[in-house]
């Protein structure tokens, strides 16, 4: 059967919205070591817990969320009603959803926890003959679940390892100046992901993997992206610089767009060369 009209909904502000609160643990040093003057590293641990999450809920999501949920006694199951087996009111088929019943609006998760490392390298230094600045950034993700229904505040979705959460990201800038020319150099790492969900393929919840022949790729691969650049001062009143961004033209992989549904996490644009000059007046 086709609809000649999308759903009814209402939409408007939640009054059983409960207050969203946080929880949060950080730690973390910086290293200098005298024996390499010009050098830091400095190590952050963070563990962060949200607990009645507000979020805006689309009407499918709340759908998904009633009906995906251990139990059907959850707040999202509540936020619209279904016709009977005699079909609604207004004309709808037995079961569908009633026109206007939905409410589209914010609801409370039952909690949100992130946690990891995130390490920063600094380099600076100069050798007499050139001066070098470089600066590293690597992040580790140890946990990133969602824990959406409050009547089932236990029930894990891991967003670790899925499309637009890697576990592991790395990038590195270095730009090495000898008179008045700079070059520059710019290397981004990316893990790889999973082309699902990460309960496709792990246990979870006490259940085992769920979908485990969902393709025959199971991960987006390792992508890495590699950009050089490089200026000149021609006199103290202008600049001429230059460079090529994403010089292996690597594109998203297996058919990704870069653009929306989490993969804008890829470069979308392939390989591009610019130039410019700036003026000082």
């Amino acid at each position: 059967y086709v609809y000649t009209s999308s759903l009814e909904i209402l939409s408007g502000g939640n009054p059983n919205l409960k207050a969203e609160t946080s929880k949060s643990l950080t730690l973390g040093g910086v290293f200098r070591p005298r024996f390499v003057p010009g050098l830091s590293v400095s190590v952050d641990y963070y563990d962060i817990t949200v607990d009645n999450v507000i979020a805006s809920v689309s009407a499918q999501n709340i759908l998904n969320l009633c009906y995906d949920s251990a139990t059907l006694n959850n707040p999202f199951c509540a936020l619209f009603q279904r016709a009977g087996a005699a079909g609604g009111p207004r004309g709808e088929q037995q079961f569908r959803v009633l026109e206007g019943s939905l409410l589209q609006s914010t609801a409370n998760f039952a909690k949100r926890k992130a946690r990891g490392i995130d390490m920063n390298l600094a380099y600076n230094h100069n050798f007499g003959w050139g001066s070098l600045a470089l600066k590293g950034i690597y992040t580790h993700v140890l946990k990133r679940d969602n824990f959406e229904n409050p009547a089932d505040p236990n029930f894990a979705n891991t967003l670790l390892g899925e499309l637009g959460d890697p576990q592991n990201q790395f990038n590195i800038n270095a730009d090495l100046k000898l008179g008045k020319l700079t070059i520059g150099y710019s290397f981004r790492w990316i893990d790889k992901m999973f082309l699902n969900t990460f309960e496709d393929y792990n246990a979870l919840n006490g259940l085992p993997p769920q979908n485990t022949d969902y393709a025959e790729i199971v991960q987006y691969p390792i992508t890495t992206y590699s950009d050089i650049r490089a200026s000149y001062d021609i006199t103290e009143r202008f600049n001429l610089y230059g460079g090529i961004t994403n010089l292996g033209d690597t594109k998203p992989p297996l058919g990704l767009t870069g653009v929306g549904a989490n993969s804008g996490i890829y470069d979308n644009r392939g390989r591009y060369m610019y130039v410019g000059v700036v003026a000082k007046f």
